[in-house]
């Protein structure tokens, strides 16, 4: 089946919803789509294996959406850390999936302002790039 995962957190909700509208727009016409929402990044990667473990043959892709603003805190290292180790892990489990993280780590919302839109169109077609070459 043509079926694609998004899963994108709660936090910076209109960029989120930009970013999922973004991916949603390219990935539509080729796949069909299962969308959810989890609190925050450190969910996304278990979401995704609980979907996908209940689901084993549904999903050809996964596309993660997040952000991550760095605070005054190590908060932002120990979130944006976890968060691409738990992802990339479970890349290695699910070779046959394709998965792409667009969790956008930034300084500040400057940086997410001149940011997100690019990186979502680049990362989506990254997905659609990786879904074609694992079908091969």
């Amino acid at each position: 089946m043509n079926k694609v995962l998004i899963i994108k957190t709660s936090w910076y909700k209109d960029y989120i919803d930009d970013m999922s509208k973004i991916a949603r727009e390219y990935l539509s016409n080729n796949f069909s789509i299962d969308e959810y929402i989890v609190p925050g990044s450190l969910e996304l990667a278990a979401f995704a294996k609980n979907r996908m473990s209940k689901n084993e043959d549904e999903y050809i892709g996964v596309f993660f959406i997040g952000v991550i603003v760095r605070g005054e805190t190590s908060h932002y290292d120990l979130i944006s850390n976890q968060c691409f180790r738990d992802i990339g892990r479970l890349s290695l489990e699910y070779p046959n999936i394709s998965i792409i993280n667009n969790v956008i780590c930034v300084d500040d919302k400057e940086q997410l302002i001149k940011r997100f839109q690019e990186n979502t169109k680049n990362n989506v077609k990254g997905l659609i790039a990786l879904i074609n070459e694992k079908s091969c």
